[in-house]
């Protein structure tokens, strides 16, 4: 998943892993979003879950 620092404008990919593990822990707190810091200039990003599950990896029919 790509995103953009609203502050400095910089670009970077955020790891399916980090992306499941954030999400299960989000949902587990009831919350909106996830803060993630911008790898360039440090600040809070404010990533929705609603977002972040989109790029979730598909779960087979076995997983489930």
């Amino acid at each position: 998943m790509n995103v953009r620092c609203t502050y400095c404008r910089n670009s970077f990919n955020l790891s399916r892993d980090f992306i499941v593990s954030a999400v299960a822990e989000a949902e587990e707190k009831r919350q909106k979003h996830v803060n993630v810091e911008c790898i360039k200039c440090r600040k809070i990003i404010k990533v929705p879950v609603k977002q972040m599950k989109r790029f979730l990896p598909r779960q087979t029919t076995a997983e489930e």
